[in-house]
């Protein structure tokens, strides 16, 4: 028999809440002062913004003349049990589901939702971090730092995405440090990583060759890493693994990748460069190409020069004689 989805609708809750209160022609603070909370605190579930205190829903279902499930428009014993402070035996006996904990959770106060939590994932040991998404804000920072790095070490690392916004720092760092070793991407979790364990990563990809991973979290990078890697391929004539890292690095070490390129492969090794050059370094390039071979070498690098400037080339050309550059401009 398929189990009925639960779920709260915090809208309905406060229409509901506020209907029953108006029942009993009470005001907002006669209500407030009899479950010794502010009346803003009532004003906010019955504009829906917030729910009660799963402490409190006993006490309204008594002030209101109702049960709990009517009081919430739905039938759950979960929440019923967590009223009573009988939640861990309640899940243990039951058939509690992932989705009926998650709509529950935002009632819990943290103790109790983790309590809860550790009961239900024992039960459910194969539960994937995606099902638990709803839950993670409402549990402590040790309960999740432990489901991450059990995660860590399982075949669903690839979802530790979801449950990094809610990880220690010091964490996460170790199961980046740890993935980028066994040589996985950890390009999902590198924007909650630190620039440390970022670049720890990124050194460990260069050593593997694993450009594609490095490609991956080249944004995370720190400037001062990237250009040293980038440095290095250079000096290797690595320029095809370096061409996807250069809008990441600053203008002056692209300036010098690219003068570097020109003089082990000339225009071709220079063209990838273009696009991120000013025009003062593209046109010193051009000049050097055309004080070496004439406008013909010019012709890979032509469609990234201001017109003016190839022009005026082009004319310094024809004052010398004339040319041969079919298709150049």
């Amino acid at each position: 028999m398929e189990q009925k989805k639960f779920e709260f609708n915090m809208a309905q809750i406060g229409r509901r809440i506020s209907g029953l209160r108006k029942d009993q022609n009470m005001t907002q603070m006669e209500l407030a002062d009899k479950l010794g909370i502010s009346f803003q605190a009532v004003s906010n579930w019955e504009r829906g913004n917030t729910m009660p205190d799963i402490g409190k829903l006993p006490e309204l279902a008594e002030i209101f003349r109702v049960t709990i499930d009517e009081l919430l428009g739905e039938t759950s014993g979960l929440v019923n049990s967590a009223a009573q402070g009988d939640m861990e035996r309640y899940i243990e006996e039951n058939p509690v589901t992932v989705e009926e904990f998650a709509q529950a959770a935002p009632l819990l106060p943290p103790i109790q939702a983790e309590a809860g939590f550790e009961k239900l994932t024992a039960r459910n040991p194969r539960i994937r971090l995606r099902d638990v998404e709803g839950i993670l804000p409402y549990i402590g920072r040790d309960v999740v730092d432990e489901l991450a790095l059990k995660y860590a070490d399982s075949s669903d690392w690839k979802d530790l995405d979801v449950i990094a916004p809610f990880v220690s720092g010091h964490v996460l760092g170790q199961i980046a440090d740890k993935l980028a070793a066994e040589g996985k991407n950890i390009e999902d979790i590198a924007p909650y990583l630190d620039s440390e364990h970022i670049d720890h990563a990124a050194l460990v990809y260069e050593a593997a060759s694993q450009w594609g991973y490095l490609e991956d979290i080249a944004p995370f990078i720190s400037r001062t890493m990237l250009e040293q890697i980038a440095g290095r391929l250079a000096e290797a004539g690595k320029y095809g693994s370096l061409e996807d890292f250069l809008p990441f690095l600053g203008a002056e070490t692209v300036a010098a990748l690219a003068r570097k390129a020109y003089e082990d492969h000339g225009t071709g090794g220079a063209e990838a460069f273009m696009p991120f050059l000013p025009d003062a370094v593209k046109q010193e390039i051009a000049r050097k190409e055309y004080d070496r071979n004439g406008l013909g070498g010019l012709e890979e690098i032509a469609c990234f020069l201001n017109r003016d400037y190839l022009n005026g080339l082009v004319k310094e050309a024809l004052d010398k004689g004339g040319f041969k550059t079919p298709g150049l401009l």
